[in-house]
């Protein structure tokens, strides 16, 4: 059988394809080797309305809470310092089954066909080869994830190294919503996140996130600063989350996962070739600044199912802001990670001397100021 356009992989970036073609009067094949979709992902993240209403209608989000308050927390072995944002923007906590899963229904209402617990393992031209037999494209977008084997098996993007690699750790623990809203001091569907930058056991950046009846507790950090010291993936989650032991106590483990976030990639990937298009984490498209990778993917899954041709995708993923941000973000990112144990130390003792009035502490960091004015630029260049 032949279709107009076949997409791998029924995540945000998939669904934003197959939506989107299948809006267009397409006849469009969905491939998911889950068993259903967002059965593979790590499940939980928070998301931005703004990002998602770009492609979809968010009228029924099936969101776990509405973030009201984000804790910035800049932790080191001996200081903590914290610092709450109260976003003017709708902020969402969700589960990655139910909302890839209700991604996958927009595409399957827009006439997409849904096919799960199939495993893609070839591209030959317009074939796409699965262990079931192979089906014909005229289009084909590879939204694989950040495992990407079919996109490195086509010569579209090389394997990512260590340094351009963070690995993700993260449980969820579960209780009652009560217990959650008192642990929280939340009412209703409010939500809070938190962000924390630590430089210890290591140089990391990790995440707390309130769901209805659960709270998920990850960190990441840089796959060859874990190798060159030697920590395995559980003991860096174990250290990270001792301060907050008591935000889970007498909950249950329900999920212990983990997954790789690239560090590189678009427009060092090649975004597509004749008529074969990559989109989402496949091809880098996370931006590690404000954790997002959910609203890039859609939006470069929507830009691909859109594409005329190889020459307007690419155009296209260097004009949308949400992927041109992650493009201008990666040399500040990769500036800043192996310096954020200097951030954590700065950060607290310039708020410590602000709170006692005594500034004379921070005339250490006088040796830093070439390498803070480089990160200021570079920050700048993030912002055009």
């Amino acid at each position: 059988m032949k279709y107009d356009a076949i997409v791998i992989g029924a995540g945000p970036s998939g669904s934003a394809s197959a939506y989107t073609l299948a809006k267009n009067g397409y006849k469009v094949l969905l491939i998911e080797r889950g068993s259903e979709p967002g059965a593979k992902n790590v499940s939980g993240a928070m998301i931005r309305e703004s990002e998602i209403s770009k492609v979809f209608e968010t009228k029924d989000i099936p969101f776990e809470r509405i973030v009201k308050r984000v804790r910035l927390i800049f932790r080191s072995k001996d200081d903590e310092s914290e610092i709450v944002v109260k976003p003017k923007s709708k902020l969402y906590t969700v589960s990655r089954l139910k909302f890839d899963k209700w991604l996958a229904q927009r595409a399957e209402s827009a006439g997409a066909l849904l096919i799960t617990k199939t495993t893609v393992t070839g591209i030959e031209g317009n074939k796409v080869i699965t262990e079931r037999g192979s089906v014909e494209g005229d289009k084909i977008i590879i939204a694989e994830g950040a495992n990407a084997l079919l996109s490195m098996s086509l010569g579209l993007r090389r394997e990512l190294k260590n340094e351009e690699t963070v690995l993700g750790v993260k449980e969820v623990y579960a209780s009652t919503r009560n217990e959650v809203e008192k642990r929280f001091n939340l009412q209703g569907d409010e939500g809070e996140s938190w962000r924390i930058i630590t430089d210890y056991p290591l140089p990391s950046a990790g995440f707390i996130y309130t769901y209805k009846d659960s709270i998920a507790i990850g960190v990441g950090a840089r796959v060859d600063e874990i190798i060159t010291r030697g920590i395995r993936p559980f003991e860096l989650l174990d250290s990270f989350k001792m301060p907050y032991a008591e935000l889970v106590k007498g909950f249950s483990l329900r999920e212990y996962s983990a997954k790789i976030i690239p560090e590189n990639g678009f427009p060092s990937f090649k975004p597509c070739e004749g008529a074969i298009y990559v989109a989402g984490d496949a091809l880098g498209l996370i931006d590690p600044l404000t954790f997002d990778g959910i609203g890039p993917a859609i939006i470069s899954g929507y830009l691909a199912g859109k594409a005329e041709n190889c020459y307007s995708y690419s155009k296209t993923l260097f004009e949308a802001r949400e992927i041109s941000k992650v493009i201008k973000s990666r040399p500040l990112v990769k500036e800043l990670l192996p310096n954020i144990g200097l951030y954590s130390h700065l950060i607290n003792d310039f708020l410590t001397s602000w709170v006692e009035g005594d500034f004379s502490k921070l005339r250490y960091y006088k040796s830093s100021l070439g390498k803070l004015m480089k990160h200021l630029i570079l920050g700048l260049g993030v912002l055009e």
